[in-house]
């Protein structure tokens, strides 16, 4: 079966809630990050500020879980 160049795309999909996700998708050097929700969002990053972005989140969630772990 082949996939349709959508699902070769497709990173993540995260889903937040029932009403909303963010998706990811990257073909060559264009990355194209998606909320999806009520009023869907999206714009595209270069390979530069896509490692920022995760390089934040990794950061922010350390500090979640560090923040959890002493309460």
């Amino acid at each position: 079966m082949v996939k349709d160049l959508d699902d070769l795309s497709r990173v993540a999909v995260i889903e937040i809630d029932e009403s909303a996700a963010i998706i990811i998708e990257q073909i060559d050097d264009e990355i194209t990050l998606s909320i999806a929700s009520v009023v869907g969002v999206h714009f595209q990053v270069t390979a530069e500020q896509a490692l920022k972005l995760s390089e934040a989140l990794v950061i922010a969630a350390e500090n979640a879980a560090k923040s959890r772990a002493s309460t």
